[in-house]
């Protein structure tokens, strides 16, 4: 069965002229998958790239900073400084930054990075899968289920994690072309742009030293070439310390005694049971809708014929090994490691390539034993989406009237995929040379995996969202030109859920903001923490004391304050959610809606402006 699977039944001499003539260049195929990818990851990314005041959340904390590199007066303010001195930035991150804002604006090259980054991954996706099989349409299966769920992908922004895909993957691909001097050099660059895939990288490149066939199960010549990965690894790691921050990092016993990664807390690490903590976002399972739909297809394809199994190289079978060998190993080391699911970003592109891998020689076993099988084969993408969002445990759990609705509200794409599907079983079912059809049984499961394949496809497409999430529009274009025109030193306080904007929309500093206050370095912590209540006492509380003191404790130049009669909702930020209701609740009006007039350098329709000199003089008289 194996060797039925990698024989191509679509022979190319029994092709239709015109499809073979299309499908005869391989470099025109690759390049037709990277300008879909590239359209695909253009559309999902348009409001951030078209809008200039729209960006990736996590932009207000890896690159507004970088702005510095094109003007050196930019954000030199403590609060930068200590954040950058986390180690938060790996160097060649920084580099690739720094030689970028030499031409283009960084926060803007950071937008447009995801539309090589994502095109990348999916071409090396398809590279691999050619490498693996010779039935065609497999790599592009697995390329397609790779690009589509957008709610899982961490392209966009162009953030560290954006090349934890391309760094495993080529890992993967070279190996599997033999390239090992190729394959070894890639963990330790990979370890100085995102140390989490440099890690599994190399973890990939030590695995693929076992050879089962060969006298004591090592190719010896794979080995040297990991021995020279590893010490490579280690000159990154020391290279990065040497030139990135080296703040202590958090330890398990420390963060359980802070709220914060707590049930209420911003970091939500802690849960009161094993499967609630692997079904949330820092756990490393955390699949959303369109990661539980490939998971539990690759799975069922796996159930069906465990024979699968064998079926793929023992170089893929690393990348699950590995990523879940140090995501153990994290959650050993909590916090050493830093979060474990950084180490699990590779499982979604391996379900893809098992799935295009598995599909056809599944269905060629059923066809086997019933043909009439291969008739119920795209139910398998309805399946898959019924068993993970309702039953599969690390999914969204939905009732069954809630999957109804779900998959009634999909029915327009499903049936497009099905259409889509059905097309291609046309164009590419099998041909006798004499021109007839061939209706043999395996013959018969080629347009059976393709309708799967694209009703699959359309599955999660449709749980993917169809556009990268996590885009954040800042509104307020009068403020922040006003906030522009004041001296690039200046540091501005503002409520912490309005300050998230500032640095990245009006280039200047804050005292602290949410997106800010990022926990997992010990003095860093201390820090944000002090600013943060400090913060929270000034908008909220009674004291007039409390708003001069940002200017007297932190430097602040300015404060912010939304107008009178607008308030915001705190949650999911202990332990300053309590201490906000605490203060709402003791304070009739609080300071920053009693502000003397005089002292306004500013007003608009949501914010107005005050300098805190002008206050603590008001405040001195």
């Amino acid at each position: 069965m194996a060797a039925l699977a990698d024989r191509d039944i679509t022979d190319s001499e029994a092709r239709p002229e015109p499809l073979r003539r299309v499908f005869r260049s391989r470099l025109f195929e690759e390049g037709l998958v990277v300008a879909i990818a590239f359209l695909a990851t253009l559309y999902a990314e348009w409001r951030i790239v078209s809008q200039s005041l729209t960006f990736q959340t996590d932009s207000m904390i890896h690159e507004f900073w970088m702005r510095r590199f094109r003007d050196d007066g930019l954000f030199g303010d403590p609060l930068t400084e200590s954040l950058l001195d986390t180690g938060y930035s790996p160097p060649a991150f920084r580099g690739l930054y720094w030689l970028a804002s030499r031409v283009v604006d960084p926060v803007t090259f950071g937008e447009l990075l995801p539309l090589v980054l994502q095109p990348l991954a999916v071409w090396l996706v398809f590279r691999i899968i050619r490498a693996q099989v010779s039935w065609r349409p497999a790599a592009w299966i697995a390329g397609a289920l790779f690009l589509v769920p957008w709610e899982m992908h961490r392209f966009s922004g162009g953030h560290p994690r954006a090349f934890a895909q391309p760094i495993v993957l080529l890992t993967v691909l070279l190996l599997l072309s033999r390239r090992n001097l190729a394959a070894a050099l890639v963990p330790p660059v990979g370890l100085l742009l995102y140390p989490p895939a440099g890690a599994v990288a190399l973890g990939i490149v030590l695995l693929s030293t076992l050879a089962w066939d060969r006298r004591a199960y090592v190719d010896l010549e794979r080995a040297r070439w990991a021995a020279v990965s590893a010490l490579g690894v280690v000159a990154a790691f020391v290279l990065t310390r040497l030139t990135t921050g080296s703040q202590d990092v958090i330890t398990e016993a420390e963060a359980r005694l802070y709220p914060e990664f707590g049930p209420g807390g911003q970091m939500h690490f802690f849960a009161s049971s094993t499967l609630e903590y692997l079904s949330q976002n820092y756990s490393g399972f955390f699949l959303q809708e369109s990661g539980s739909i490939v998971a539990v297809a690759a799975l069922l394809l796996l159930l069906v014929r465990p024979a699968n199994a064998r079926l793929l190289r023992w170089e893929i079978w690393s990348i699950p090994i590995v990523a879940l060998a140090l995501f153990l190993a994290a959650q050993t080391l909590l916090f050493r490691l830093y979060l474990p699911h950084r180490y699990t970003y590779a499982l979604l592109p391996f379900f893809c390539i098992a799935i295009g891998v598995f599909l056809r020689p599944t269905l060629e076993a059923l066809s086997e034993r019933r043909r009439a099988a291969l008739v119920a084969a795209p139910a398998l993408a309805p399946l898959a989406a019924f068993l993970a969002l309702t039953v599969f445990p690390l999914g969204p759990r939905l009732s069954v009237s809630g999957f109804g609705s779900w998959l009634a509200d999909a029915a327009p794409e499903l049936v497009v995929g099905l259409l889509a599907g059905l097309v291609l079983a046309v164009a590419l079912w099998p041909r006798e040379p004499g021109g007839a059809r061939t209706l043999a049984a395996a013959a018969l499961a080629v347009p059976a995996a393709l309708v799967t394949a694209a009703v699959l496809v359309a599955t999660v497409t449709v749980a993917g969202g169809g556009r990268s999430p996590g885009a954040v529009a800042c509104r307020d274009v009068e403020l922040y030109r006003f906030l522009e025109t004041l001296p690039k030193e200046s540091i501005l306080a503002a409520d912490p859920l309005d300050a998230n904007c500032i640095p990245i929309a009006a280039r200047r500093p804050v005292v602290i903001s949410r997106k800010l206050y990022q926990p997992w370095a010990v003095e860093y912590l201390e820090l944000v923490r002090e600013r943060m209540f400090a913060s929270v006492e000034a908008f909220y509380g009674p004291s007039v004391s409390s708003v001069i003191e940002l200017r007297e404790r932190f430097g602040a130049d300015h404060l912010v304050a939304r107008t009178r009669g607008q308030a915001h909702r705190w949650s999911s930020m202990e332990p300053f959610t309590s201490e906000v209701s605490r203060l709402r609740r003791a304070t009739e009006t609080p300071a920053v809606e009693r502000l003397p007039q005089r002292c306004l350098s500013w007003s608009g329709e949501r914010y107005d402006v005050y300098s805190l000199a002008c206050l603590a003089g008001e405040e001195s008289r």
